[in-house]
C-alpha cells in the first residue's frame, strides 16, 4: 500500500512539477550559473564595533548537523524559514563572545527552533557566560513556552507591555484514523515485537493504548520536571509556586507575568532599547537602536580546532533510511560509507557520533551499527552523543559504541520491531475497481496490496520480524555488555528518559555534544586534537537558491521587516507528509521507529 500511495502521490506531484516546472528549471540555471566553487568554508569576516549586544533569536534555527550540499527540491520543498545554525558552533560562539571584548552582552529576542537538549545545552553555555560579568537581557514579545524557557536564564527578562508570555506545561496528542481507514475500505496489518511499541497505533485504531499512555506519562512528566525546575531556580522560585503558577492560567500577560515574577518589568520597545544601552550596548547609526550582531553570523568568527590528531564529530540527524537519503534524513548507505572511510584515517584517533534520530528503516539502521562495531574493533573510541532522541533505530546504531552519553531529557531506547501491511482489497469492491493475475509460486504475491495478507503470509513476516528484534537484543546485549533476557525486560518498544536509561546501563554518562567530544579525546589519550564535522559545512556548496530560499538573516529583532513567501510556506506545509511517505522504505518493510517528536518551538 506504500507503494499505492506513492504512484498516486507521485502523479499528483507530477503534475504540479510540469505547472512550475519552467520557473524551477530558470532557477536551476541560476544556480549554476551563480555557484561559488565548493570546498569547506568554516571562517566568515565579521567585523564589530565595539560595545555591540550579541542577539539570540530572531527565528534562528538550531540543528545538529551543520548546513551542508547544495539544495535540491527538499530544500524548495521543506527548508527552514529563518538562518540555521549548528549546536556545537553556535555553543563555541557563546564562549567566543564572554571574551570578546567587541561585545557588551547577550541579548535574548526572539524565537529560537531548537530541542529541550538544544536549548538546555545553550542555557548552560549561557550561564557560563554570565561569568564573564557582562549583561544578559531576555526580550519577550509574545513568547512560547520554549522560548521562556531559554529567556528565564537571563539576568533581566522584559516583556512587551502589549504582549504575553506562555508556561503552561505539556502536552502530546497524535491523530488516530484507523477507524477512517477502515471506512474508506483500506486495510491494516501489523506484525510487531513489544507491547510499548506504539508507533503502529495511529493506523489500527482510534485511542492510545494503555502502555503507550504509561510511558508517555512518564515521558512528559520527566521533561516537565526538569524544564519547570530549571526555570524556577532561574527566576527565583520554588517548585511549588511555579507549578501553582503553572496551573492558574498558562498564558499570561505582560503585568501578570511581572506580579508572578516570570519577567522583571513590563515595557515598549523605545524602552527596551534604552535598558540595553544603559546595560552597555552603543547606539547604531541611526540612533533609535542600539548595535548588535545575530547569533548566525557572529559564528562566523567561530574556529574549530585544525591541527594534531583526529576526531571526527559524525552527525546522525533525521529519520533513518535505506540507501544514500535526502537532507535531512539519515541515509543508512551515506553514513556506513562516512564511517568506513574514516576507518582508513591513519590521523584519526576518535569518532563522536552524534544521535538525533528517532529510527526509521532496520537494515539501514543494521548497517550503520556494523560501521560503529568495526572502528570499535579497530581500536577507536566511539563515544555517542545522544539529543532530543535517539531512540529506535537511533539507538539500534549507538549500542555498540564505547560510551554513550545522553542529555537527562534525551527519548532514548524503544528497543522493539514492527512491520504495516495496508491493502486496498475493500476500497476496490466499493469502486468496482479489478485485480486479476496470475502467478508462479505459492508465495510469488506475497503481501499484495491488493487483498489481506493470508495468516500463513502474516506468520512468514512476524517470523522476519522476530528475527529483527532478536538482532536488536543481540547488539545490544553485545555493545553493553548485558545478557539479552536482560535486555529483553528492558525492551518492548519502551522508551526511557535519559536519566533513566543510565540506570538501566542503557547509556554510560550524561552529558551533552562538548561533554562528548572530551570524553572522546580523554578515551583516545589526546590533549589536543582536530575536530572534523562530517557533514562538513558547506561541504557541498553556498547557492543562490540557497540564498533566495532563506529569509535573511536580519540583525535587527526589533525592527524586522516581515519577508515570508506565502506560496512557499504553502509547499512547505503540504509537503512534509509527502516526506513521512517517502522514509518508509526499508526493503523488507520492517521498521525500528519511535513515535515520539519532540517539540522545538
Amino acid at each position: 500500500m506504500k507503494d499505492f500511495f506513492k504512484s498516486v502521490l507521485a502523479s499528483a506531484l507530477g503534475t504540479f512539477l510540469a505547472i512550475v516546472g519552467g520557473v524551477f528549471l530558470l532557477a536551476v540555471m541560476v544556480v549554476a550559473l551563480a555557484s561559488s566553487a565548493g570546498g569547506n568554508r568554516e571562517v566568515t569576516t565579521v567585523s564589530l564595533k565595539p560595545k555591540t549586544m550579541l542577539v539570540i533569536g530572531g527565528d534562528l534555527t538550531i540543528n545538529d548537523t551543520p548546513a551542508h550540499g547544495a539544495p535540491g527540491l527538499d530544500l524548495l520543498l521543506l527548508g527552514g524559514n529563518g538562518p540555521e545554525l549548528d549546536l556545537l558552533r553556535a555553543l563555541e560562539a557563546i564562549d567566543l563572545a564572554a571574551k570578546d571584548r567587541q561585545i557588551a552582552g547577550i541579548l535574548l529576542s526572539g524565537p529560537l527552533a531548537a530541542g529541550v537538549t538544544q536549548k538546555a545545552e545553550i542555557r548552560r553555555a549561557i550561564t557560563a557566560f554570565k561569568k564573564s560579568g557582562k549583561p544578559v537581557i531576555a526580550w519577550i514579545e509574545n513568547g512560547s513556552q520554549g522560548e521562556y524557557y531559554l529567556s528565564s536564564v537571563a539576568d533581566k527578562v522584559y516583556v512587551h507591555a502589549a504582549g504575553e508570555l506562555e508556561l503552561k506545561g505539556l502536552a502530546s496528542y497524535h491523530m488516530y484514523f484507523g477507524d477512517t481507514l477502515k471506512m474508506l475500505g483500506i486495510g491494516v496489518q501489523v506484525t510487531k515485537v513489544g507491547k510499548y511499541k506504539s508507533a503502529v497505533e495511529p493506523y489500527i485504531g482510534g485511542v492510545m493504548s494503555e502502555p503507550a499512555r504509561e510511558q508517555s506519562e512518564a515521558l512528559m512528566g520527566g521533561i516537565w520536571k526538569r524544564v519547570l525546575g530549571e526555570v524556577a531556580r532561574s527566576r527565583g522560585l520554588t517548585n511549588a509556586a511555579a507549578t501553582k503558577t503553572v496551573d492558574s492560567a498558562g498564558v499570561y500577560n505582560a503585568a501578570k507575568a511581572v506580579e508572578l515574577k516570570l519577567a522583571d518589568k513590563a515595557m515598549h520597545r523605545d524602552e527596551l532599547v534604552k535598558q540595553v544601552r544603559a546595560a552597555g550596548a552603543a547606539a547604531d547609526e541611526s540612533g533609535t537602536s542600539f548595535l548588535q550582531v545575530s547569533l548566525h553570523r557572529y559564528a562566523g568568527k567561530v574556529t574549530l580546532p585544525r591541527s594534531g590528531p583526529r576526531v571526527a564529530i559524525v552527525y546522525a540527524e533525521g529519520e533513518i533510511v535505506d540507501g544514500w537519503g535526502s537532507p535531512g534524513e539519515v541515509g543508512g548507505d551515506r553514513l556506513a560509507h562516512d564511517l568506513r572511510l574514516l576507518r582508513g584515517d591513519k590521523r584519526l584517533k576518535a569518532v563522536v557520533l552524534r544521535v538525533n534520530s528517532p529510527g526509521g528503516s532496520a537494515f539501514a539502521s543494521d548497517v550503520v551499527a556494523r560501521e560503529v562495531g568495526l572502528l570499535k574493533a579497530q581500536g577507536i573510541p566511539v563515544v555517542v552523543s545522544m539529543g532530543d532522541v535517539a531512540a529506535s533505530g537511533g539507538y539500534y546504531i549507538s549500542a555498540k559504541a564505547s560510551t554513550i552519553m545522553a542529555d537527562p531529557s534525551t527519548i532514548t531506547g524503544s528497543i522493539g520491531v514492527f512491520g504495516l501491511h495496508f491493502n486496498y482489497g475493500e476500497l476496490a469492491k466499493k469502486v468496482n475497481l479489478g485485480t486479476d493475475g496470475v502467478k508462479t509460486g505459492r508465495y510469488a504475491d506475497l503481501l499484495a496490496e491488493h487483498r489481506p495478507a493470508t495468516p500463513e503470509e502474516l506468520a512468514i513476516v512476524q517470523a522476519s520480524v522476530d528475527g529483527v528484534y532478536e538482532d536488536f537484543l543481540r547488539v545490544v546485549a553485545e555493545g553493553r555488555n548485558l545478557k539479552r533476557d536482560n535486555v529483553h525486560e528492558i525492551a518492548q518498544g519502551r522508551v526511557w528518559l535519559g536519566e533513566d536509561a543510565r540506570g538501566l546501563k542503557l547509556v554510560d554518562k550524561l552529558g551533552g555534544l562538548r561533554d562528548a567530544i572530551k570524553e572522546a579525546k580523554t578515551l583516545a589519550k589526546l590533549e589536543e586534537a582536530e575536530l572534523i564535522q562530517i557533514p562538513a559545512l558547506h561541504s557541498g556548496r553556498e547557492t543562490f537558491l540557497q540564498k533566495i530560499l532563506s529569509d535573511g538573516d536580519d540583525d535587527s529583532p526589533l525592527f524586522a521587516k516581515a519577508s515570508a513567501d506565502p506560496a512557499k510556506d504553502f509547499l512547505k506545509a503540504n509537503a512534509k507528509w509527502l516526506r513521512q511517505l517517502r522514509v518508509w522504505n526499508d526493503p523488507r518493510g520492517v521498521y525500528l521507529t519511535c513515535p515520539v517528536r519532540p517539540d522545538r518551538r
